[in-house]
């Protein structure tokens, strides 16, 4: 049970993580005018009318597919089936999980509008962002942008999802108990 618990933490916790990676652009002062021009675009972007409903449309694919790349798993449907009260757990798990993604990001989504704003005012100049606003406001801008909040429950995407979860899943459990030899060996020297 430990060894599922740990499988699910890391395989919930490494898509996140390798996004998180990406190394800061410089944080040299901000064009004012690049700044309200990127508010601007994320207003465009970012309905404020429809921010929540366009993170919900991200979250429940990706926490589809995350499911199932870890059912896909043989070490985890073995697991799975040893125990039937494991499959409960882990789908009261899951929905926890939702809740509390959609929750957080519910909660930081007004920070993170001005951060994606200054994101934008940063690598783009003033005419730059102006073309942005003028490619979204044309029909295929608005389509674009519409797409894009689904793209995550794509037949490929999610097939993707699945597979990459699967495979993270694959060494999971190897790399959890070489962890605890680890642990176990520095607490068996004084």
């Amino acid at each position: 049970m430990t060894k599922l618990i740990g499988a699910m933490l890391l395989a919930t916790a490494a898509p996140c993580a390798a996004w998180a990676q990406v190394a800061p652009p410089s944080q040299a002062a901000l064009d004012p005018a690049r700044v309200a021009a990127a508010r601007e675009l994320m207003d465009i972007l970012l309905p404020p009318a429809s921010r929540d409903q366009m993170m919900q449309g991200m979250i429940v694919p990706l926490m589809t597919n995350l499911r199932q790349g870890m059912t896909q798993n043989p070490q985890f449907q073995a697991t799975m089936r040893s125990d039937p009260r494991i499959k409960p757990m882990f789908d009261q798990f899951v929905a926890r999980q939702e809740a509390r993604t959609t929750a957080l990001m519910r909660d930081a989504l007004p920070g993170m509008v001005p951060a994606m704003a200054n994101a934008y005012a940063r690598r783009f100049d003033l005419q730059q962002l102006r073309d942005l606003r003028t490619f979204f406001e044309t029909p295929t801008g608005r389509a674009y942008m519409q797409a894009s909040f689904t793209i995550m429950s794509d037949p490929d995407i999610a097939a993707w999802q699945r597979q990459t979860t699967a495979q993270s899943m694959s060494h999971i459990q190897e790399d959890i108990a070489a962890f605890a030899r680890q642990v176990a060996a520095l607490e068996k020297k004084p």
